[in-house]
């Protein structure tokens, strides 16, 4: 197999350096499953019984922890070399662990055991539990343990804490048997994700990208972008976009079109701090682009008691919006610092390009249209990998050889592996959020603070989601608000649900780019070379399109998807019209009218918002600044030399 790191099934995990042994078992383990997933879904009976429930979630994860610790390194030198005995074990120790549960399923299901029935049973949990937490931490790093940590914490002195803060308290046998047996640990919401849902999409993202999907991908957005001015910088936006869209990781993202963007906007004469700094943003896309979103949009599907669909649906537009902006902006630096596109040797022809990859156009329409016309359910991802390889196979576009077919499950294999880790470890969250009852105490403060006014509401939640997103917890972010500001929201307002939720992610989207932590900035600047203090705060400049697009669907459900094809369309055209204006003044290049001095840059941001916002008023307002604005600079404009701009211009 291809020892290219930049592949997301690789990168995620140190696949690549397993024994041959621990590679058969690794992907054998992938197989059994996906085997599972379809057997659950299409309700098809295993030894004369349909696997479902509790029965089903544990057999479930204790197939996938065995390639949790054999995938996941202990430390960063470790993911370059070969699992140590301690990882087997691990695996081994989790896996067994869970067995035991499954042999005792129908009595868990019944009596929750919880607390636990014994101390045998008790010390069982613990384990698992603490096994848990670093495969948690092998996934997301130590801040992820800490947010654990406290979560365990919390419950034990809850009853204890002052104000909002004060809760039902817990011993430490509730909390953990709550964690391995109860609805709210590893058997809530976690199994649901990954086994009701999150399955299908790896396999699709694995297959697409082991038969080349990403490189066709790549190949189109350069096609599409290498001629115009800038055309290495949007290569990487248009590229992590589609990429993004099968990944379904910002990481993994990253990794993989950033091996090949970010060097070519180097040798382009992008600084390295900027040109990281597109990477990240453009990857941070990719956790709302259709049709495999990231686990983010899973976790608000199961929340939220919705189909996934509805949610692919209504990100879209508000997803497309943001590209776009992006778009704009690294067209002005583009044009600010004279860069032109890249030579015609190096760009395909599209017609070509395209005839060359027309199955994964085709499975990736297949799936929007199992999904949204057929309304078929999460397994229509399943039938899009059929699809893909069917196809492969007739019409040899792609040889399907044992080499492909093992690439493919390796992507697979390190999406699954990821996500088993961040599912099973989330469990203790959920716990301390739901069994103290501080969700509820949480919501009830939000609304006091806000009162009637949903956008001091949403502020508020805003602002505590960039708070912890500033110290590496975007997952966490997402499930506290969402457990707490959405029900606050609904509470006070009509406001669509599905907008609450994709408000929040968002949001959460923003902490990957934001200091200290700002994990997708410092991952991009690692392979670009640059700074990464630097990085981010370029990054967190580009990106703070994040936090304005979420004020204009939340308030319009039109870019939602939600109302008549003409609403869509007209607010989705007010929308765009807006973010250009708005990316316009936060770059400080306006197409036709040259550079802008501070002044104008403000005016041209105030007319973007009012205009992209959802409100006859606004909008009237905003296109009366604009109108003269545009002008005067117009008529102003004068020669531009082409000079190199800093990041910060």
């Amino acid at each position: 197999m291809s020892e290219r790191g930049s592949t997301p099934g690789l990168t995620l995990t140190r696949y690549r350096y397993l024994p041959r042994p621990a590679k058969a078992l690794y992907l054998s383990t992938t197989i059994a499953a996906i085997t599972l997933f379809i057997l659950h879904w299409l309700a098809i009976p295993l030894f004369t019984n349909v696997l479902a429930g509790t029965t089903y979630y544990y057999l479930l994860f204790a197939i996938l922890s065995l390639n949790l610790y054999v995938g996941l390194a202990g430390s960063r030198s470790r993911r370059i070399a070969s699992p140590s005995w301690s990882d087997y074990l691990f695996s081994l120790t989790v896996c067994a662990i869970l067995i035991f549960f499954l042999f005792h399923a129908n009595e868990i299901s019944m009596r929750l055991w919880t607390p636990a029935p014994s101390g045998f049973h008790l010390a069982l949990a613990l384990i698992l539990g603490f096994l848990s937490i670093e495969a948690g931490r092998r996934a997301a790093g130590w801040g992820y343990v800490g947010v654990l940590c406290v979560s365990i914490a919390y419950p034990l002195v809850a009853g204890r804490m002052p104000g909002v803060l004060y809760g039902f308290q817990l011993s430490l046998e509730e909390i953990f048997s709550d964690f391995a047996f109860g609805a709210n640990g590893i058997l809530g919401l976690p199994a649901v994700m990954l086994g009701e849902m999150m399955l299908g999409f790896y396999l699709f993202g694995g297959v697409m990208l082991g038969l080349g999907g990403g490189e066709f991908f790549l190949k189109l957005a350069t096609a599409l972008m290498g001629r115009v001015r800038g055309g290495s910088a949007k290569i990487a936006v248009v590229g992590s976009g589609f990429l993004g869209s099968l990944s379904g990781s910002i990481i993994a993202n990253i990794a993989a079109t950033g091996s090949f963007t970010i060097p070519a906007m180097k040798k382009a004469g992008y600084s390295p701090e900027y040109a990281a700094a597109t990477e990240a943003c453009a990857s941070s896309g990719g956790d709302t682009m259709p049709p495999v979103m990231g686990g983010l949009v899973f976790m608000a599907a199961v929340i939220m008691n919705t189909d996934y669909v509805s949610l692919m649906v209504a990100a879209l537009i508000p997803t497309v919006l943001y590209y776009f902006g992006l778009l704009v902006q690294v067209d002005g630096y583009a044009a600010k610092a004279g860069f032109k596109g890249l030579s015609g040797s190096d760009i395909p022809e599209i017609l070509p390009t395209v005839k060359d990859g027309w199955i994964y156009l085709v499975c990736i329409a297949f799936l929007a249209f199992g999904l949204v016309y057929m309304r078929w359910g999460v397994i229509t991802a399943v039938y899009a990998s059929g699809l893909m390889l069917l196809l492969s196979l007739l019409t040899k576009r792609k040889i399907l050889t044992m080499q492909t077919l093992e690439s493919a499950l390796a992507y697979t294999a390190g999406l699954v592996t990821f996500g088993t880790a961040i599912m099973l470890s989330i469990g203790f969250i959920i716990v301390g959020l739901y069994k103290t009852g501080m969700a509820a105490a949480v919501t009830a403060w939000i609304v006091s603070l806000g009162g009637d006014n949903v956008f001091l509401i949403l502020a508020i939640g805003a602002a505590l989601n960039l708070l912890m997103g500033m110290v590496g917890l975007n997952r966490t972010s997402y499930l506290f608000l969402a457990v707490t500001m959405a029900p606050a929201v609904v509470a006070v307002t009509d406001i669509p649900l599905i907008g609450v939720h994709l408000f929040i992610i968002f949001y959460a989207g923003m902490g990957g780019l934001t200091p200290p932590a700002a994990i997708s900035a410092f991952t991009a600047a690692s392979i670009a070379e640059a700074n990464p203090m630097k990085t981010a705060f370029t990054s967190l400049r580009m990106g703070v399109l994040l936090m304005f697009i979420p004020f204009f669907f939340v308030v319009q459900p039109a870019l939602l998807m939600q109302g008549t094809f003409g609403e869509i369309v007209f607010h989705t055209a007010l929308a765009m019209l807006g973010i250009f204006v708005l990316a316009s003044g936060l770059e400080g290049y306006l197409v036709k009218c040259g550079r802008l001095s501070m002044m104008w840059r403000i005016l041209l941001i105030a007319a973007g918002v009012l205009i992209a916002f959802p409100h006859a008023a606004a909008t009237l307002a905003g296109v009366a600044l604009i109108s003269p604005t545009v002008v005067i600079l117009a008529r102003r404009r004068r020669r531009i030399v082409p000079s190199p701009v800093s990041e910060e211009s």
